[in-house]
């Protein structure tokens, strides 16, 4: 029998940074990864501001993973709260955070045994900071405080 291991993760990412790239490159390191993309109504929820719109982020996000990750077996599903519908399903195994995010993966194991389904195992991909020191983030990079490598502007 052969064990496939399915991974979620979710984000808005309206400019793919080295964080993001860092918590992607987690999460397809499994054998299938379901990727939720932030709608644009629930970014504007969760007061994000974004620059782009779900299309063009989704349009992104699925280039950065075919140049970066070919061959990766993924999916991007829209995610309009903060689950989505793949991780609260059997099958999947592992949720994949930042450490920004890791008090998630409590409440999504506290739902999933409410739901008797399994819980998921969480791994927590650590922050990356940019060369000044500060996290690196979207906003910070809309504000022009650094690149999406974390150089300073």
């Amino acid at each position: 029998m052969i064990l496939i291991v399915v991974a979620a993760t979710g984000g808005t990412f309206d400019i793919i940074h080295r964080g993001h790239r860092a918590l992607l490159g987690a999460a397809l390191s499994y054998d299938h990864t379901i990727i939720g993309l932030s709608t644009d109504g629930f970014a504007v929820r969760r007061g994000k501001a974004i620059l782009h719109g779900y299309d063009t982020r989704r349009e992104r996000l699925v280039r950065h993973i075919r140049e970066s990750h070919p061959g990766a077996a993924c999916e991007v599903c829209p995610l309009d709260d903060d689950f989505g519908p793949a991780v609260l399903r059997e099958g999947v195994d592992v949720l994949v955070v930042s450490w920004e995010t890791r008090r998630a993966g409590h409440t999504l194991n506290v739902m999933r045994a409410e739901r008797d389904l399994g819980m998921v195992d969480i791994v927590v991909v650590p922050m990356i900071y940019g060369r000044s020191g500060g996290r690196i983030s979207t906003t910070h990079i809309r504000d022009g405080v650094m690149d999406a490598e974390g150089n300073p502007l």
